[in-house]
């Protein structure tokens, strides 16, 4: 590493106290921008990256060590897997080896690899930049007159880690690209090219309507609130305030939940519960029903309470943030004569204490909180108000999870429609038409069309007009280097393209004319009519047509009831706002849906399947444990993309799943189509 000397005024620290980072968030593609607005503003010699370092860690050094020695790789591999990642000391090894005799034989036969350990573990190992993490030095001297500093591609970047810059005392600026910023600036662009009023995200009203969508669970794309859990806990919570969503945002982490202060929080908010306060903390704890769920609380807790100052209060919490017991004692001392002094009881005091070093393990700091809350706001008004502009962003970021859910949300809610790719109407990507709140699919997600050909279909449409039949497109198509081929034709036809043309809505069956139409005119050969899924398929069934449009778009509404009924199957069918509701005994009932993956897993019983389902946008677990895998898995085999009909037990798994899970009984039926 590049050493710098440094002058001795500068190796002192800078300010009494530990400087706060200043958190700025931007759209992630101006990040570039904002760096050189910074170094134009106060000089390059000014602005500094922060470097960081990875360290040699224990799980991956026991990895390295029996490598190069006599240690095989298979046996290096199962001894790594026992010790667990958290174990960061010698003395976690020693106390993991203690429960698992494998490890502890392992130690006993190679020692000289444990000897050896000790002297780089948390060494530093690789050198990196940290990802958002910028100092911006004063002028007096140059960033690296400052700190010790490297030059890593053009770029000034500090020998030394965060960590060690606030030691120091410098100010530190994370310069953080957020995607929904990103996506913010495109919804906005869209209103104003649609002719409609801009709204100020900075200053938006109250609305309960945004509240309502909170409460129907429909956060989908909505900032840091959008995850399966929150979605669930905002459907119980039901906020009707800005200070409920800052709350949830602190509420639905590790450490309150395992303490069950989310639970309490709706309780006391929706049920009636009276709040229960700790001594002296009525005032500070009002707004969210006596729970202790930020940092500035225990903050003001110490400061109102204890009789520390405001940077007295901050070393404090540090301290409990870094479990420095050393520190603590002192601190508890003088907070513990500011309660005796307001008229506490020794265990008034130790009570208090106890519970705000419980929350030492997970308090969110509120202002942060505060920050997501009003980004997800914003995210489920523009939703609200503006679903057409909202939706044609958020699906043309989404990945193939993400639209799925999506999509559920859109066929609930009810604001816009989708519909398949159309030849006159789709774009590249996600296009929309606001005078029919539709969003059409675009010919670039169409599986098999890359961009070239989608460019060519869309730049010809342009030119020359739209397509007024299968026939008119075909002809516009075929010349020589057309990037459009033959598996183009079948795949636009298949996905739905020419149905608006013909249509064909509601009978899909009939997009086999099309194909026919395009073989003759092409005069196509079919090589092997034995692989040629239209000479082979039940194209006379309306769900093979949308079989194929699911594999083509991932975009098709299945009436699996109907073909339930088609096949015989017995069991009552349930409907997908049934399988939706918790289930916690068991109900035995029939159900479809399109098999996402299909995933074989070798257990202590045998092998078992484990296998989810898309109905209609809404993703569920199907499980065939080992006792019946063997019954079902020639079936089983290859199903990837294929429809399947099933009788099963419904029950929702609190434990494991977090949701409701199928599982195939004795006397189950399967039915992969």
């Amino acid at each position: 590493m590049k050493i710098t000397k440094i002058q001795e005024s500068t190796s002192k620290k800078l300010v009494d106290g530990t400087l706060p980072d200043i958190d700025t968030d931007f759209a992630g593609r101006d990040r570039a921008e904002i760096k050189q607005y910074m170094e134009d503003r106060f000089g390059q010699k000014q602005v500094c990256s922060v470097g960081s370092y990875s360290t040699m860690k224990l799980k991956g050094l026991v990895k390295d060590f029996a490598r190069i020695s006599s240690v095989g790789f298979s046996e290096a591999n199962l001894i790594t897997s026992i010790i667990d990642a958290g174990d960061s000391t010698m003395l976690d090894l020693i106390k993991r080896a203690s429960g698992e005799p494998k490890l502890k034989s392992f130690i006993k036969r190679n020692s000289e690899i444990f000897y050896m350990i000790p002297t780089i573990l948390d060494q530093p190992k690789t050198q990196s930049i940290h990802p958002c993490a910028v100092i911006i030095f004063p002028k007096v001297m140059s960033a690296s007159e400052w700190v010790p500093t490297r030059t890593t591609n053009g770029l000034l970047v500090s020998e030394w880690s965060g960590g060690e810059m606030d030691d120091a005392g410098f100010l530190k600026d994370d310069i953080l690209g957020i995607k929904q910023l990103d996506k913010f600036t495109d919804i906005l662009s869209l209103i104003e090219k649609n002719g409609k009023e801009v709204p100020n995200i900075y200053n938006l009203p109250h609305d309960q309507e945004v509240f309502r969508y909170f409460g129907n669970g429909w956060n989908g794309d909505v900032f840091q609130l959008g995850s399966s859990g929150l979605t669930e806990y905002t459907k119980s919570l039901k906020p009707q305030s800005l200070e409920d969503l800052i709350a949830t945002n602190a509420l639905y982490r590790p450490g309150p939940m395992e303490n069950g202060y989310h639970d309490t929080y709706i309780k006391c908010k929706n049920e009636g519960r009276v709040p229960e306060y700790l001594w002296g903390t009525e005032s500070i704890a009002k707004d969210t029903f006596g729970l202790l769920i930020y940092q500035e609380q225990v903050m003001q807790v110490f400061q109102e309470v204890g009789g520390l100052s405001m940077k007295e209060a901050d070393d404090v919490r540090r301290a409990m943030g870094k479990k420095k017991l050393s520190v603590l004692l002192p601190w508890k001392e003088r907070v513990a004569k500011g309660f005796l002094e307001r008229g506490a009881t020794q265990a008034q005091f130790d009570e208090v204490w106890i519970a705000v070093m419980e929350f030492a393990k997970y308090g969110f700091n509120k202002s942060h909180s505060a920050a997501y809350a009003m980004t997800g706001y914003v995210s489920q008004y523009l939703k609200v108000h503006y679903p057409i502009e909202y939706w044609t962003v958020a699906l043309n970021y989404a990945n193939e999870e993400d639209t799925l859910k999506y999509l559920s949300e859109i066929l609930q809610a009810k604001a816009i429609s989708i519909k398949a790719p159309d030849i006159n109407e789709s774009g590249m990507s996600m296009l929309s038409n606001q005078d029919s709140s539709t969003i059409f699919w675009g010919l670039g997600s169409i599986k098999g069309i890359g961009e070239d050909t989608a460019m060519q279909i869309i730049n010809e449409r342009n030119k020359n007009g739209n397509y007024l039949s299968f026939a008119d497109f075909y002809f516009r198509h075929i010349f020589k280097g057309s990037k459009v081929k033959k598996q183009t034709f079948e795949a636009l036809i298949a996905s739905g393209c020419f149905d608006e043309l013909y249509n064909f809505e509601g009978q899909e069956e009939k997009r086999f004319s099309l194909i026919n139409r395009f073989r003759i005119y092409k005069k196509v050969k079919i090589a092997n009519p034995k692989r040629d899924a239209y000479t082979i398929g039940q194209t006379d069934q309306r769900w093979w047509w949308s079989l194929q449009q699911k594999r083509l778009t991932g975009l098709a509404f299945v009436d699996y009831k109907k073909i339930s009924k088609e096949l015989g199957i017995d069991a009552q069918f349930l409907t997908l706002s049934e399988a939706n509701q918790k289930h916690e005994r068991p109900i035995f009932r029939s159900f479809g849906g399109y098999i996402v993956e299909a995933k074989v897993v070798k257990g202590a019983k045998g092998d078992f399947c484990r296998i989810t389902i898309e109905h209609n946008y809404k993703l569920f677990k199907l499980m065939v444990w080992s006792n019946e895998f063997e019954n079902f898995k020639d079936q089983l085999k290859g199903s990837e993309k294929n429809l399947v009909l099933f009788d099963a037990e419904l029950r929702y798994d609190s434990k494991w799943a977090r949701s409701n899970q199928f599982t195939i009984k004795e006397n189950s039926k399967l039915i992969v189509l």
